[in-house]
């Protein structure tokens, strides 16, 4: 079984997440670890990153709070928004927080720095 379980680290922070099986999360993966730096918009904490590779057919219209977006040059942990998202058009999900990790990320400071890495398999 493939190991798509990653850690984002945010100073003492720690949240767990599962990449999906989309071409773009796949690519995204090759490129861990990764370091970033974003700011929380009120809905989600966004970083610039570059795209990388995606395939079209994959993207959706809004997302589920939790989710994981990597499109138009930003990586974005989504924690709320998710009621008025069905206007974000064409949003590469690449993957989904663990269900503990939502309450940690709406307790984070207004900037912050990631570190994403591979999780080993248990």
């Amino acid at each position: 079984m493939e190991n798509n379980r990653i850690s984002i680290h945010m100073g003492d922070t720690i949240l767990y997440a599962r990449l999906n099986d989309t071409l773009a999360a796949k690519d995204f993966k090759k490129r861990l670890p990764l370091c970033l730096s974003g700011t929380d918009s009120g809905m989600d904490y966004c970083c610039m990153a570059a795209n990388g590779i995606y395939d079209p057919l994959e993207t959706q219209d809004g997302w589920h709070n939790g989710d994981i977006s990597l499109c138009d040059g930003w990586f974005a942990i989504l924690y709320g928004g998710q009621e008025i998202s069905s206007s974000y058009r064409n949003m590469m999900i690449i993957g989904h927080l663990e269900e503990d990790a939502l309450e940690k990320v709406k307790a984070l400071p207004n900037k912050v720095s990631l570190k994403i890495q591979m999780e080993k398999t248990k």
